[in-house]
Protein backbone atom coordinates (compact mmCIF):
# COMPACT_ATOMS: atom_id res chain seq x y z
CA UNK A 1 0.00 0.00 0.00
CA UNK A 2 1.48 3.58 -0.99
CA UNK A 3 0.70 6.37 1.48
CA UNK A 4 1.84 9.66 1.88
CA UNK A 5 1.29 10.76 5.78
CA UNK A 6 0.38 8.57 8.83
CA UNK A 7 -1.24 10.47 11.55
CA UNK A 8 -2.67 8.73 15.66
CA UNK A 9 -5.84 8.62 14.55
CA UNK A 10 -8.85 7.62 17.13
CA UNK A 11 -8.21 10.31 20.57
CA UNK A 12 -4.67 10.03 20.15
CA UNK A 13 -4.61 14.18 20.10
CA UNK A 14 -5.73 13.93 23.39
CA UNK A 15 -2.92 11.90 25.06
CA UNK A 16 0.70 11.68 25.47
CA UNK A 17 1.90 8.23 25.27
CA UNK A 18 4.64 6.93 27.50
CA UNK A 19 5.54 3.62 26.74
CA UNK A 20 7.89 2.07 29.81
CA UNK A 21 9.70 -1.34 30.59
CA UNK A 22 9.27 -0.99 34.10
CA UNK A 23 11.81 -4.38 35.24
CA UNK A 24 13.04 -7.22 32.81
CA UNK A 25 12.00 -10.40 35.39
CA UNK A 26 9.56 -13.20 33.58
CA UNK A 27 8.42 -15.95 34.82
CA UNK A 28 8.44 -17.28 31.42
CA UNK A 29 11.94 -18.32 29.38
CA UNK A 30 10.40 -18.49 25.98
CA UNK A 31 13.01 -19.31 23.27
CA UNK A 32 12.09 -16.33 20.79
CA UNK A 33 12.86 -13.49 23.71
CA UNK A 34 16.40 -11.94 24.85
CA UNK A 35 17.32 -12.69 28.16
CA UNK A 36 17.52 -8.60 28.56
CA UNK A 37 13.65 -8.80 28.69
CA UNK A 38 13.14 -11.60 31.26
CA UNK A 39 16.26 -12.32 33.00
CA UNK A 40 15.90 -10.34 35.67
CA UNK A 41 19.42 -8.87 35.42
CA UNK A 42 18.27 -5.09 36.08
CA UNK A 43 17.01 -3.94 39.57
CA UNK A 44 13.85 -2.03 38.71
CA UNK A 45 13.26 1.41 40.06
CA UNK A 46 12.64 2.24 43.18
CA UNK A 47 9.02 3.25 43.83
CA UNK A 48 9.87 7.09 44.54
CA UNK A 49 11.52 7.91 41.45
CA UNK A 50 8.81 6.30 39.18
CA UNK A 51 6.44 8.50 40.88
CA UNK A 52 8.34 11.73 41.15
CA UNK A 53 8.59 11.05 37.05
CA UNK A 54 4.68 10.62 36.70
CA UNK A 55 4.36 13.91 38.68
CA UNK A 56 6.04 15.40 35.83
CA UNK A 57 4.44 13.53 33.39
CA UNK A 58 1.20 14.85 34.86
CA UNK A 59 2.18 18.42 34.92
CA UNK A 60 3.47 18.14 31.25
CA UNK A 61 0.77 17.24 29.92
CA UNK A 62 -1.67 19.58 31.75
CA UNK A 63 0.21 22.33 30.61
CA UNK A 64 -0.75 21.22 26.92
CA UNK A 65 -4.44 20.46 27.60
CA UNK A 66 -4.01 16.91 27.46
CA UNK A 67 -3.46 13.43 29.32
CA UNK A 68 -0.91 11.14 29.89
CA UNK A 69 -1.51 7.54 28.74
CA UNK A 70 0.57 5.33 30.19
CA UNK A 71 1.91 1.90 28.37
CA UNK A 72 3.52 -0.13 30.93
CA UNK A 73 5.33 -3.60 30.47
CA UNK A 74 8.74 -5.74 31.29
CA UNK A 75 9.51 -8.46 32.02
CA UNK A 76 6.19 -9.38 33.62
CA UNK A 77 4.94 -6.18 35.33
CA UNK A 78 2.60 -7.84 37.33
CA UNK A 79 4.94 -9.51 39.41
CA UNK A 80 6.21 -5.95 40.56
CA UNK A 81 5.42 -5.84 44.36
CA UNK A 82 4.26 -2.20 43.97
CA UNK A 83 2.51 -2.63 40.21
CA UNK A 84 -0.99 -2.49 42.03
CA UNK A 85 -0.45 0.31 43.82
CA UNK A 86 1.06 2.54 40.87
CA UNK A 87 -1.39 1.59 38.61
CA UNK A 88 -4.42 2.61 41.00
CA UNK A 89 -2.69 6.09 41.83
CA UNK A 90 -2.51 7.42 37.88
CA UNK A 91 -6.04 5.57 37.77
CA UNK A 92 -7.45 7.64 40.74
CA UNK A 93 -5.36 10.56 39.09
CA UNK A 94 -7.42 10.96 36.08
CA UNK A 95 -4.21 9.25 33.72
CA UNK A 96 -4.87 6.02 31.90
CA UNK A 97 -2.91 2.52 32.07
CA UNK A 98 -2.63 -0.03 29.74
CA UNK A 99 -0.42 -2.81 30.53
CA UNK A 100 1.34 -5.38 28.95
CA UNK A 101 0.91 -9.20 30.45
CA UNK A 102 1.27 -12.83 30.26
CA UNK A 103 -2.07 -13.39 32.42
CA UNK A 104 -0.37 -15.84 34.60
CA UNK A 105 -1.63 -13.59 37.59
CA UNK A 106 -4.39 -15.19 39.88
CA UNK A 107 -8.01 -14.28 38.48
CA UNK A 108 -8.55 -12.76 42.01
CA UNK A 109 -5.89 -10.20 41.52
CA UNK A 110 -7.07 -9.06 37.58
CA UNK A 111 -10.97 -9.19 39.24
CA UNK A 112 -9.54 -6.60 41.66
CA UNK A 113 -7.61 -4.51 39.41
CA UNK A 114 -9.24 -4.25 35.95
CA UNK A 115 -11.42 -1.19 37.16
CA UNK A 116 -7.95 0.58 36.87
CA UNK A 117 -6.98 -0.95 33.66
CA UNK A 118 -7.58 1.30 30.77
CA UNK A 119 -6.00 -1.09 28.37
CA UNK A 120 -4.88 -5.20 28.98
CA UNK A 121 -2.54 -6.03 25.79
CA UNK A 122 -2.67 -10.01 26.56
CA UNK A 123 0.45 -11.75 25.15
CA UNK A 124 0.04 -15.95 24.47
CA UNK A 125 3.47 -17.51 24.64
CA UNK A 126 2.35 -20.93 23.80
CA UNK A 127 5.81 -22.78 25.31
CA UNK A 128 4.57 -21.93 28.86
CA UNK A 129 1.25 -20.89 28.91
CA UNK A 130 -2.13 -22.58 30.85
CA UNK A 131 -4.40 -22.46 27.49
CA UNK A 132 -7.68 -22.79 30.14
CA UNK A 133 -6.07 -20.00 32.36
CA UNK A 134 -5.59 -17.45 29.73
CA UNK A 135 -8.98 -17.84 28.33
CA UNK A 136 -10.64 -17.50 31.44
CA UNK A 137 -8.79 -13.86 32.28
CA UNK A 138 -9.39 -12.88 28.53
CA UNK A 139 -12.76 -13.15 30.03
CA UNK A 140 -12.56 -10.92 32.94
CA UNK A 141 -11.01 -8.30 30.78
CA UNK A 142 -13.54 -8.36 28.12
CA UNK A 143 -16.48 -8.38 30.41
CA UNK A 144 -14.85 -5.21 31.78
CA UNK A 145 -16.68 -2.09 30.24
CA UNK A 146 -14.19 0.08 30.96
CA UNK A 147 -10.90 -2.01 29.53
CA UNK A 148 -9.93 -2.41 25.94
CA UNK A 149 -8.55 -6.51 25.38
CA UNK A 150 -6.08 -6.95 22.88
CA UNK A 151 -4.72 -10.66 22.77
CA UNK A 152 -1.65 -11.03 20.48
CA UNK A 153 -0.73 -14.39 19.98
CA UNK A 154 2.82 -14.94 19.78
CA UNK A 155 3.41 -17.25 16.39
CA UNK A 156 5.84 -19.33 17.27
CA UNK A 157 6.93 -20.82 14.08
CA UNK A 158 7.99 -24.14 15.73
CA UNK A 159 4.37 -24.01 17.49
CA UNK A 160 2.79 -22.69 14.73
CA UNK A 161 -0.49 -24.49 14.83
CA UNK A 162 -1.06 -24.87 18.28
CA UNK A 163 -0.96 -20.95 18.18
CA UNK A 164 -3.63 -21.00 15.30
CA UNK A 165 -5.91 -23.61 17.11
CA UNK A 166 -5.47 -21.27 20.09
CA UNK A 167 -6.42 -17.93 18.17
CA UNK A 168 -9.22 -19.59 16.79
CA UNK A 169 -10.85 -20.70 19.93
CA UNK A 170 -10.05 -17.35 21.86
CA UNK A 171 -12.13 -16.01 18.72
CA UNK A 172 -15.14 -18.25 19.18
CA UNK A 173 -15.01 -17.69 23.38
CA UNK A 174 -14.56 -14.49 24.11
CA UNK A 175 -15.38 -10.95 22.15
CA UNK A 176 -11.96 -9.08 22.28
CA UNK A 177 -9.63 -7.95 19.75
CA UNK A 178 -7.12 -10.36 18.63
CA UNK A 179 -4.44 -10.61 16.46
CA UNK A 180 -1.72 -13.07 15.16
CA UNK A 181 1.35 -11.32 16.00
CA UNK A 182 4.51 -12.26 13.72
CA UNK A 183 8.26 -13.06 15.31
CA UNK A 184 11.33 -10.88 15.13
CA UNK A 185 15.04 -11.83 15.72
CA UNK A 186 16.44 -9.52 17.84
CA UNK A 187 13.71 -8.76 19.99
CA UNK A 188 14.10 -7.37 23.37
CA UNK A 189 17.74 -6.65 22.19
CA UNK A 190 17.68 -3.28 21.29
CA UNK A 191 17.19 -3.67 17.66
CA UNK A 192 15.47 -5.97 15.30
CA UNK A 193 17.23 -7.61 12.50
CA UNK A 194 14.31 -9.37 10.81
CA UNK A 195 11.25 -11.68 10.88
CA UNK A 196 11.17 -15.27 11.60
CA UNK A 197 10.91 -17.42 8.86
CA UNK A 198 7.00 -18.08 7.93
CA UNK A 199 5.73 -20.39 4.90
CA UNK A 200 3.36 -18.44 2.41
CA UNK A 201 1.09 -20.36 3.47
CA UNK A 202 1.45 -19.20 6.96
CA UNK A 203 2.24 -15.95 6.16
CA UNK A 204 -1.61 -15.13 4.78
CA UNK A 205 -3.05 -16.63 7.43
CA UNK A 206 -1.92 -13.85 9.98
CA UNK A 207 -2.48 -11.78 7.11
CA UNK A 208 -6.18 -12.56 7.25
CA UNK A 209 -7.07 -13.25 10.89
CA UNK A 210 -8.51 -10.87 12.79
CA UNK A 211 -10.32 -11.15 16.42
CA UNK A 212 -13.62 -9.03 17.03
CA UNK A 213 -14.04 -5.32 16.40
CA UNK A 214 -15.17 -4.29 19.60
CA UNK A 215 -16.23 -0.13 20.65
CA UNK A 216 -16.96 -0.10 24.45
CA UNK A 217 -17.36 3.77 23.90
CA UNK A 218 -13.93 4.71 26.03
CA UNK A 219 -11.03 6.47 24.62
CA UNK A 220 -9.02 5.18 22.53
CA UNK A 221 -5.63 7.03 22.65
CA UNK A 222 -3.06 4.77 20.68
CA UNK A 223 -3.66 1.63 18.39
CA UNK A 224 -5.66 3.60 15.46
CA UNK A 225 -3.88 5.76 12.30
CA UNK A 226 -4.97 7.53 9.62
CA UNK A 227 -3.60 6.93 6.55
CA UNK A 228 -3.59 9.42 3.68
CA UNK A 229 -3.05 8.19 0.17
CA UNK A 230 -1.23 10.04 -2.59
CA UNK A 231 -4.81 10.50 -3.94
CA UNK A 232 -5.91 12.77 -0.87
CA UNK A 233 -7.75 9.33 0.26
CA UNK A 234 -7.87 8.51 4.47
CA UNK A 235 -8.38 5.21 5.18
CA UNK A 236 -8.30 4.16 8.94
CA UNK A 237 -5.97 1.37 9.85
CA UNK A 238 -4.77 -0.21 13.11
CA UNK A 239 -1.11 -0.05 13.83
CA UNK A 240 -1.44 -4.03 13.63
CA UNK A 241 -2.82 -3.85 9.81
CA UNK A 242 0.59 -2.14 8.72
CA UNK A 243 2.71 -4.58 10.67
CA UNK A 244 1.50 -8.07 9.64
CA UNK A 245 1.25 -6.44 6.19
CA UNK A 246 5.09 -5.71 6.64
CA UNK A 247 3.97 -1.92 5.59
CA UNK A 248 6.81 -0.56 8.48
CA UNK A 249 9.67 1.00 6.63
CA UNK A 250 9.82 4.83 7.10
CA UNK A 251 13.29 5.82 6.74
CA UNK A 252 13.62 8.86 5.60
CA UNK A 253 9.94 10.07 6.82
CA UNK A 254 9.60 12.97 9.57
CA UNK A 255 8.39 11.37 12.64
CA UNK A 256 6.99 12.95 15.66
CA UNK A 257 8.04 10.17 17.64
CA UNK A 258 9.22 11.66 21.32
CA UNK A 259 6.80 15.15 20.39
CA UNK A 260 3.38 12.57 20.44
CA UNK A 261 5.12 9.51 22.94
CA UNK A 262 8.69 8.06 24.36
CA UNK A 263 9.69 5.40 25.72
CA UNK A 264 11.78 4.16 28.95
CA UNK A 265 14.06 1.46 29.39
CA UNK A 266 14.61 -0.47 32.50
CA UNK A 267 17.45 1.76 33.69
CA UNK A 268 15.20 4.69 33.22
CA UNK A 269 17.09 6.30 29.95
CA UNK A 270 14.94 8.11 27.45
CA UNK A 271 14.07 7.46 23.47
CA UNK A 272 12.04 9.38 21.37
CA UNK A 273 10.91 5.34 20.33
CA UNK A 274 12.09 1.86 20.64
CA UNK A 275 14.15 1.85 17.41
CA UNK A 276 16.48 4.32 20.14
CA UNK A 277 17.55 6.24 17.03
CA UNK A 278 19.31 9.16 17.86
CA UNK A 279 20.10 8.12 21.18
CA UNK A 280 18.86 8.97 25.05
CA UNK A 281 16.88 12.43 25.36
CA UNK A 282 17.04 11.85 28.85
CA UNK A 283 16.43 10.25 32.03
CA UNK A 284 13.90 9.77 34.17
CA UNK A 285 16.48 10.96 37.23
CA UNK A 286 16.40 14.33 35.31
CA UNK A 287 14.87 17.12 37.19
CA UNK A 288 14.16 19.15 34.16
CA UNK A 289 13.94 16.55 31.30
CA UNK A 290 11.70 18.36 28.71
CA UNK A 291 9.79 16.52 25.60
CA UNK A 292 11.30 17.46 21.83
CA UNK A 293 9.55 19.68 19.90
CA UNK A 294 11.07 19.10 17.04
CA UNK A 295 10.59 15.87 14.46
CA UNK A 296 13.08 13.39 13.90
CA UNK A 297 13.96 11.84 10.47
CA UNK A 298 13.74 8.14 10.49
CA UNK A 299 16.53 6.07 10.17
CA UNK A 300 14.89 2.50 11.03
CA UNK A 301 13.82 -0.48 8.48
CA UNK A 302 11.38 -2.36 10.85
CA UNK A 303 9.01 -0.29 12.87
CA UNK A 304 7.73 -2.88 15.32
CA UNK A 305 6.21 -1.26 18.27
CA UNK A 306 2.63 -0.14 17.73
CA UNK A 307 2.94 2.60 19.86
CA UNK A 308 5.93 3.87 17.70
CA UNK A 309 4.04 3.00 14.35
CA UNK A 310 1.22 5.23 15.41
CA UNK A 311 3.65 8.78 15.78
CA UNK A 312 2.86 11.11 13.25
CA UNK A 313 4.76 10.23 9.69
CA UNK A 314 4.99 12.48 6.80
CA UNK A 315 6.86 10.75 3.54
CA UNK A 316 9.57 13.59 1.98
CA UNK A 317 10.18 13.69 -1.64
CA UNK A 318 13.07 12.61 -1.46
CA UNK A 319 12.73 9.49 0.73
CA UNK A 320 13.87 7.08 -1.22
CA UNK A 321 17.57 8.80 -1.89
CA UNK A 322 17.80 8.97 2.00
CA UNK A 323 16.85 5.04 2.48
CA UNK A 324 19.46 4.55 -0.14
CA UNK A 325 22.40 6.81 1.14
CA UNK A 326 21.94 6.56 4.99
CA UNK A 327 23.53 4.59 7.23
CA UNK A 328 20.26 2.64 8.32
CA UNK A 329 19.74 0.76 12.40
CA UNK A 330 17.49 -1.63 11.77
CA UNK A 331 15.63 -1.01 15.46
Amino acid sequence: MEFIKLDNAGDGEKYININWALMNQCNYECSYCHPDLNSGSIKALEYDVLVSFINRVFDYCESLGRKPYFELGGGEVTLLRWFKELVWDIHNRGGLVSIISNASKSLNWWRENVPALHGVYLSYHSEYVDDDKFVDVAKILADSPTTNLTVNVMMNPQRFEQCVSFANRLKNEVVCEISMQPLYHGFGHGGLTKRYEYTDIQDEIMKKFRGHSVNKNIPKPRGLVSVEMPNGEFIERSSFDLLVEQEINFVGWSCNAGIENIVITFKGDIYRAWCMQDGPIGTVFDKDFDFPIEPTLCKTKICQCGADICSTKIKNPISRHIENNIIMKTG
